[in-house]
């Protein structure tokens, strides 16, 4: 797909978002099963809106109310890796997920909300509420939509909940995956457990041409890759009522899976190769989380959290080289380990000081320990024996303390002001060890950051709102760029960097939403702006020598590059003859501004009451001072333009549901010290169809990645330094990614 077909799409797209948000300026619909709060802050769905649905779970109740779809999608994004800490995230602070139970966040990390909902039977649920903007007694902070389910207290009933899945990806054989949990209550305890077995089978593939620095074609490689998945998923949540009025809840986690992979990359040409991947992972974690709450006479609301957890990670790559394909021999061998492990406590009191205002104060500790190495031997033949290419082994310390303080003031029923005050204390020590174990480099660093928030809500009208929200934020580092790792995709060494400093932020929101009379849907336009400080970015470390000038000034050094008679060989070196360097580190200052537009419109006026289309777009315009090319560039890997579609149509008579997701992004790019790599992705559609085939059972299809194609890419490989200018090669991509197909039954009893 180019980028002219990549725009007109997304164009497209953008004339359906706005023809939709135009038709929600005046339509009505018929009155839902919903309730409003005076202040229009909260509304609220009553469990009789959702009879006529048939729900099973909490997840299919929350699919049908307006607007819960982004953040059901936003959740499972954030899913996407094995735990909480893949992604650098310690601690709870002040933020989380947007979905609460009984007012309250889930005290976990691993465990993840969105597979929560999908084990709590819709019986247990008394009524959702959608809460506008700040409010005052919720367990995070949010300037949007947050989600707050209200669980039936009292009732003495159990039920199971199962869920058979299989999934079936174009080309491979079908995987299965089965869930079965058990809810119920004994006097004043409640408790779900369950236990999921996890399969699932995958492959993508590539086709790549190369060209020389003249657009000569001297070459193609075909890569196909396929995996399996096999693994196991333990949970239980249990919560206990004491008299006193104390709520204590516990969940735990445990969670294992295996991986294989087998990778070839044949090239033919003028360079014919032939490599082959195998690779093994075993990775296992398990969690302990709980939080308790009690309200204490003449001091206020007390809230007690906590989350221990251990992971850890084995991978095995083993390379195999072969010109004929008759006799392939070991080429690499690379082990990669890692053992992350977390405690977390968070405490708080939370009390009216004054008529409309409360105050909550309180504390953090987040204790983080994780060892990881990495090792990569390549054989010689002369020596006939494996030599190392690159051996690190980091261990990381990270102790995190945060003291906070939240004043939200009820100035009146329409206007409410929140304003909070964060002190984060860390210090981080990160030790390199050389192969036979003594110290390479050792780094002990403390930061001490202020981190204020002024968050404001108005309610103009019952349907109208305006928001706005300025707050300071500071980064989690992540401990994966501490270390060195091979880069699959460009077949290069990425040398890790323990000295990265976290990413500070100031941001400014301004946002307006307009809700639709009798639930028929909102919209909301939220603008921002982001001013960076230390952004994590790809930096050159290279160590630059001018014999001519004895310089050491890099963009002096650059400054030569243009002049006629530049000899790099002559004038380039440096002091530990390790060659031109990059790494991933800070870059002084960034910026970025843009808009995000919301909005779910139920299509009543078309005679569908119960069908819903929702959009999400935005809007991102970055800008960064590229650290190789020492030009302006917006950030890498970011779409300025994205739009996700979400459809749902409830044929509440027949028992029938169908629909489908799209998205959309713009072209977007890398770049590192010696190539530049832009990317068009591919539009991404899906569609599903469920049946009630009895009451408490229903069978569902998913047809997923209905394009086959993830996108196309070209990347241009420098020699030396990009900042040279001097090709080395072309290469166009083509990546497939197979169809799925995913066929479930689920039910409860």
């Amino acid at each position: 797909m180019t980028g002219n077909d990549s725009t007109k799409k997304i164009m497209r797209g953008l004339m359906m978002g706005a023809a939709f948000c135009a038709l929600s300026v005046g339509t009505s619909f018929a009155a839902q099963t919903t309730t409003t709060t005076a202040d229009a802050s909260i509304v609220t769905y009553e469990q009789d809106f959702f009879v006529q649905y048939a729900p099973v779970t909490l997840l299919d109740m929350l699919q049908r109310v307006p607007g819960a779809q982004e953040i059901l999608n936003r959740n499972r994004q954030q899913r996407g890796g094995r735990g909480a800490q893949n992604q650098g995230e310690r601690g709870f602070g002040s933020g989380g997920d947007q979905i609460l139970m009984d007012g309250k966040r889930l005290a976990g990390k691993s465990n993840n909300i969105n597979d929560t909902l999908g084990r709590i039977s819709a019986d247990s649920v008394e009524k959702i509420e959608l809460i506008r903007g700040t409010a005052q007694g919720l367990d995070v902070q949010s300037q949007g939509l947050v989600i707050n389910i209200v669980l039936k207290e009292g009732a003495s009933s159990s039920s199971t909940f199962f869920q058979i899945k299989s999934e079936t990806k174009e080309g491979g054989d079908p995987g299965f995956e089965a869930l079965v949990s058990h809810s119920g209550t004994q006097g004043n305890l409640e408790y779900v457990v369950s236990a999921a077995r996890k399969s699932n089978n995958g492959f993508t593939d590539r086709t790549e041409e190369f060209f020389d620095a003249d657009g000569v074609n001297y070459g193609e490689r075909v890569i196909d890759n396929d995996r399996t998945e096999r693994g196991w998923e333990f949970n239980t949540n249990l919560t206990y009522n004491f008299e006193n009025g104390g709520v204590l809840r516990l969940n735990g986690l445990y969670e294992t899976e295996k991986q294989n992979n087998h990778e070839s990359r044949i090239d033919t040409g003028d360079s014919p190769a032939n490599v082959f991947w195998d690779g093994f992972a075993d990775e296992s974690q398990w969690e302990i989380g709980g939080d308790y709450t009690k309200d204490i006479e003449g001091l206020g609301n007390f809230k007690f959290l906590f989350v221990i957890n251990r992971a850890t990670d084995l991978d095995l790559i083993d390379r195999f080289e072969d010109a004929d394909l008759a006799n392939p021999f070991l080429e690499t061998v690379e082990e990669e380990r890692e053992l992350d492990k977390e405690k977390i406590f968070r405490a708080s009191i939370t009390r009216n000081i004054f008529e409309g205002q409360s105050l909550e104060v309180g504390g953090e500790a987040a204790i983080n320990t994780s060892d990881r190495s990495f090792r990569s031997e390549e054989f010689d033949e002369d020596a006939n024996a494996f030599v190392i290419e690159a051996d690190d082994d980091v261990e990381i310390k990270e102790n995190r303390y945060e003291i906070f303080a939240h004043h939200t003031f009820n100035v009146s029923s329409d206007f409410v002001v929140q304003t909070s005050l964060t002190t984060e204390l860390s210090k981080i020590i990160a030790n390199n060890y050389f192969p036979d174990g003594s110290l390479l480099d050792a780094r002990d660093t403390s930061f001490t950051y202020f981190k204020p928030r002024l968050n404001m809500r108005y309610d103009v009208t019952g349907r109208d709102q305006l928001r706005a929200t300025v707050e300071k934020k500071v980064s989690q580092l992540d401990f994966n760029n501490f270390v060195t790792s091979f880069d699959q995709r460009t077949e290069e060494f990425r040398i890790g960097n323990t000295r990265i400093r976290p990413e500070q932020l100031w941001e400014f929101l301004l946002a307006y939403e307009h809700r639709l009379a009798n639930d028929g849907g909102s919209f909301e336009i939220e603008g921002f702006y982001r001013d960076f400080t230390d952004k994590i970015e790809r930096v050159d470390f290279t160590e630059y020598v001018n014999l001519a000038l004895e310089d050491t000034d890099r963009e002096t050094f650059f400054s030569l590059v243009d002049e006629p008679g530049f000899d790099v060989a002559r004038t380039f070196i440096d002091d530990e003859g390790s060659g031109f360097t990059d790494k991933t580190g800070n870059v002084p200052s960034a910026t970025s501004y843009g808009a995000n537009v919301k909005g779910s419109l139920r299509l009543g006026f078309v005679g569908l009451s119960d069908a819903v289309l929702s959009a999400t777009y935005t809007y991102e315009k970055s800008n960064v001072i590229n650290q190789f090319t020492l030009m302006e560039q917006r950030f890498q890997r970011q779409s300025e333009h994205r739009l996700n579609l979400n459809y749902r149509h409830d044929m509440t008579d027949i028992g029938l549901s169908y629909g489908g997701r799209a998205s959309f992004s713009s072209d977007g790019f890398t770049s590192d010290i010696n190539d530049y790599w832009p990317f068009s992705p591919q539009a991404n559609f899906s569609l599903f169809v469920e049946y009630n085939i009895f009451d408490g059972i229903k069978v569902r299809a998913d047809a997923k990645q209905l394009t086959g194609r993830r996108g196309v890419s070209t990347q241009y490989s420098y020699i030396d330094h990009i900042r040279f200018d001097e090709l080395s090669r072309r290469a166009e991509k083509d990546t497939r990614t197979p169809r799925e197909l995913e066929l479930s039954i689920q039910g409860t009893f």
